[in-house]
């Protein structure tokens, strides 16, 4: 008994999102197709989800960059408060 040990070879195939793809863009060039009208709706309504997602990703972006600005300003202020608060407790005296 031969055993054969196969590699797993990557087929370059197209994937099933590139076939849909091509259908629907057949579907929408094709004046017969009786959903044509709708297709077009659907991308617009596509265009415009990631439209939206864009936008909402560039203010969660600003958002976390202001977060980042507001800590270390908090960090900043807490480290010149516990100075203070040290130069005031060594000049009225006390031992730390």
């Amino acid at each position: 008994m031969k055993i054969e040990i196969l590699e797993h070879k990557n087929n370059p195939q197209e994937k099933l999102p590139q076939i849909v793809n091509r259908i629907f863009s057949i579907c929408k060039t094709d004046p017969n197709f009786p959903l044509k009208n709708e297709l077009g709706d659907v991308d617009d309504r596509i265009l415009e989800v990631k439209k939206r997602i864009t936008k909402q990703n560039k203010l969660l972006k600003q958002s976390a960059e202001l977060k980042k600005d507001f800590s270390q300003r908090i960090e900043v202020i807490v480290d010149s408060n516990s100075r203070t608060q040290m130069e005031l407790l060594e000049s009225l005296g006390s031992d730390i």
